[in-house]
């Protein structure tokens, strides 16, 4: 299923629809402020393999977590003070935190890694979203090598429509990578863009 949805004003009937279709266990395609990504469930095993087995070719660490508010990062991460009051000022935004993972949660994520990274998009979408669900979604950018990046969703649901359920589709939106910033250790450490 393909939907087009205001880029601003996203119709709630179809975003409940997207809040529906993770319910389920399915994929979404949807769009972020950095470009368009795929996401599911973060507490259903089943819709995390199929993510999984649709980025075969990346490596997992290119998935974060995107939560509906900073309150909720301390329940899949181990935020501290000097965490949280570098977070809080940037979030909802283009930042993609990098945090020491709860151990459950890297089990349940199937992650080697001890680390997680932590996203609140600012997106529109995401706002009328998290109105209709209440859950983390495990989420990466919706592209299958480093070397392909689409902009214009037709070429994005040619890409995946087989392997997806559902795609929100609000128009053309430019590859603006997030940020990456890694807390581990109370330290930061810029891994990919800027910090300010």
């Amino acid at each position: 299923m393909r939907y087009e949805v205001h880029p601003i004003n996203p119709q709630s009937r179809i975003v409940k629809l997207a809040a529906e279709t993770l319910e389920k266990d399915g994929l979404v395609l949807y769009p972020t402020e950095s470009g368009y990504a795929i996401g599911c469930n973060a507490e259903s095993t089943k819709a995390i393999h199929k993510l999984y087995m649709l980025k075969k070719p990346m490596k997992k660490f290119f998935m974060a977590l995107i939560l509906p508010d900073i309150s909720r990062a301390s329940e899949y991460a181990h935020v501290s003070n000097f965490a949280f009051n570098i977070m809080k000022q940037r979030v909802p935004g283009p930042y993609t935190f990098i945090l020491p993972a709860d151990a459950s949660i890297a089990r349940k994520l199937d992650v080697k890694r001890p680390e997680i990274g932590i996203r609140m998009p600012e997106h529109p979408f995401f706002k009328e979203l998290f109105q209709h669900f209440d859950k983390p979604i495990l989420s990466t950018a919706a592209k299958l090598s480093d070397e392909t990046e689409f902009t214009n969703p037709d070429d994005i649901w040619n890409l995946f429509e087989h392997q997806i359920e559902m795609m929100v589709d609000c128009g053309e939106i430019d590859i603006n990578p997030t940020n990456i910033v890694s807390l581990i250790d109370n330290e930061v450490e810029v891994i990919r863009g800027v910090f300010e």
